[in-house]
């Protein structure tokens, strides 16, 4: 799987006209990606829930709790096909699951399940807001995800969601993390030490403009102190998280994604 995404990786130097502006703003923005060479069951439905027709998508909204107590909402996407792999999604700071639910929906249809969740104290889940214990949050979405029996759990996270992933992928077992324009901290929230400790695969992508470059510099960190196998990718771009999957950028950065799941 790695092999392929590297084989293309390698290649990848697309060069488009740029332009600058907000993330909000309308831009043009250049998918001028640089990709630096990597080193080398069946989910459990409800009673009585009919599984969707073929090429359909559903949406099942699940609940999971935190070890300290709070109750995560998320939605869990399928087409219905054999349960081998599935992506827990992190969303980013001062965002939802919602940031995620059409890439969700895009994983679907490929076979590859998308869970989807709100981080405390934001869209569906209760509680205060707390960036310090998101990472609490994301280890309950992959724990949940776990009894659902998938032979493959990855996670991928943007911004505040991919400082989670990174601390929640050095203690359990995944098959891979990939971050979207993740810091190394973020409010309390520190995964400058778990980076070393990650043995699955890992993808780090970062827009080059987005915020002056620091998170394109936190990417260069965090591959000058991650193991292999490892890799990272770098657009001209302002785009910060999940704007990433949309506009000039959108085609080469969800190539690099599925390339990464091997779909």
């Amino acid at each position: 799987m790695l092999t392929r995404l590297f084989a293309v990786a390698g290649l990848c130097a697309l060069l488009i006209a740029c332009g600058g502006g907000d993330d909000g703003a309308t831009t043009t923005d250049s998918p001028d990606v640089k990709v630096s060479p990597g080193a080398s069951g069946d989910a459990t439905k409800p009673a009585g829930e009919p599984s969707p027709a073929p090429g359909a998508i559903s949406d099942e909204a699940v609940r999971f709790e935190t070890a300290d107590g709070v109750t995560v909402v998320g939605h869990l996407y399928s087409s219905g096909g054999p349960k081998r792999k599935v992506v827990v999604l992190a969303h980013e700071f001062g965002a939802s699951q919602k940031n995620w639910t059409a890439f969700a929906r895009e994983l679907a249809a490929k076979g590859v399940d998308a869970l989807t969740f709100d981080f405390r104290g934001y869209g569906e889940t209760g509680g205060a807001k707390d960036t310090t214990k998101a990472d609490r949050d994301l280890e309950s979405a992959v724990r949940f995800i776990r009894s659902r029996d998938y032979a493959q759990t990855y996670v991928f996270g943007a911004s505040m969601g991919g400082t989670a992933a990174l601390k929640v992928a050095a203690r359990l077992d995944l098959a891979g993390v990939a971050t979207l324009s993740s810091p190394a901290s973020i409010m309390g929230l520190d995964a400058s030490q778990d980076v070393t400790k990650i043995t699955e695969p890992k993808l780090f992508i970062a827009g080059t403009r987005d915020d002056g470059g620091t998170y394109a510099q936190a990417v260069s960190a965090f591959m000058k102190t991650a193991t292999a196998p490892k890799n990272d990718a770098f657009f001209d771009s302002d785009k910060h998280g999940t704007a990433l999957l949309s506009g000039a950028t959108a085609a080469a950065v969800k190539k690099l994604l599925f390339d990464f799941l091997g779909v």
